[in-house]
């Protein structure tokens, strides 16, 4: 048989001599063929990561600020290895304190000469006690700490606050250092106000009355005697 060539972009059985053959019918499928080989083994696990660094938190400075600032904690240096610094405000001075209580009376003058009775003076008003003195505000409370980096976890504890001598520098004192923090806060109080002015002295008190005069004395006893001779004394 013999096998022409058509051209390019026709259909075959239009350019062909003779006429094009019919497709013959499909063959039966062939069999599935054999299944592939067994499953690989599983792949080994991969190793865990390491774990994350342990953070640090260091107390670098508390500085004593004026009555009224805010309290402050700055994380000056961020993790993992952190520095605080503490602002702390002292305590405000007490107000100026109350008056002094009224001076005593003076003492009684001497008892004047004989004379009529002189009238009798008014006694001056005792002065008004002077107020209690405020008591200094609380400092506010210090705002919270930034929250660390992940890792191993620290604590921060509070154990003692003490109250220092009025001018003594606030304190703030980590006694045992990481992981678990224990602070001792030293927080001097507010000066004592100063004395109140004393009172005025009061008027001295009106002269008294003349005393009395007193009565006669006895009459000695008479010598005795004997006619014509007196006696010597014994």
């Amino acid at each position: 048989m013999n096998i022409y060539s058509c051209n390019s972009g026709q259909d075959p059985c239009c350019c062909c001599p003779v006429p094009c053959p019919v497709p013959g019918p499909t063959g039966p499928t062939g069999p599935t063929g054999p299944a592939g080989g067994p499953t690989g083994p599983t792949g080994a696990t991969g190793a865990t990561g390491a774990t994350g660094a342990a953070e640090t938190i260091t107390v670098r400075q508390t500085t004593t600020a004026e009555p009224g600032t805010p309290a402050q904690v700055s994380d000056v240096s961020g993790g993992p290895n952190h520095i605080l610094d503490f602002v702390i405000p002292r305590g405000a001075t007490g107000s100026t304190g109350a008056a002094g209580p009224t001076g005593s009376t003076g003492s009684t003058g001497a008892t004047g000469v004989t004379g009529p009775a002189g009238t009798t003076g008014s006694t001056g008003a005792t002065g008004a006690t002077g107020g209690t003195g405020a008591t200094g505000a609380t400092g506010p409370a210090g705002p919270a700490g930034t929250t660390g980096a992940t890792g191993n976890a620290e604590t921060v504890n509070v154990r003692y606050t003490t109250t220092a001598e009025p001018g003594y520098a606030a304190q703030v004192n980590d006694v045992t250092g990481g992981p678990d923090h224990v602070l001792d806060f030293i927080i001097p109080r507010g000066a004592t106000g100063a004395d109140g002015v004393a009172g005025p002295t009061g008027p001295t008190g009106a002269t008294g009355p003349t005393g009395a005069t007193g009565s006669a004395g006895a009459t000695g006893a008479t010598e005795p005697c004997i006619i014509g001779k007196r006696l010597k004394p014994s």
